[in-house]
């Protein structure tokens, strides 16, 4: 199940077009907080948890970058 939210993931973070990143990066946290309420709290889980925390902590930065560059540039 990881694979999942992992490529969605993925795909967003390389996203290079601005709009479309914006949009990839709402799915992928849609789909990953879709797979953290979803997880256990086996210790296994628990591991894949923190990897999906980190996961929309780094979308939350790449987003914010992003459209703080564009409002600086004008976009």
């Amino acid at each position: 199940m990881s694979q999942d939210w992992e490529a969605v993931y993925r795909a967003a973070v390389l996203e290079m077009d601005l709009e479309k990143m914006l949009q990839k990066i709402d799915l992928a946290v849609a789909v990953l907080t879709g797979h953290l309420r979803e997880t256990s709290s086996s210790p296994r889980d628990k591991m894949e948890k923190g990897r999906i925390e980190d996961a929309l902590r780094t979308l939350e930065i790449i987003r914010r970058t992003e459209l703080q560059t564009c409002a600086s540039h004008g976009v």
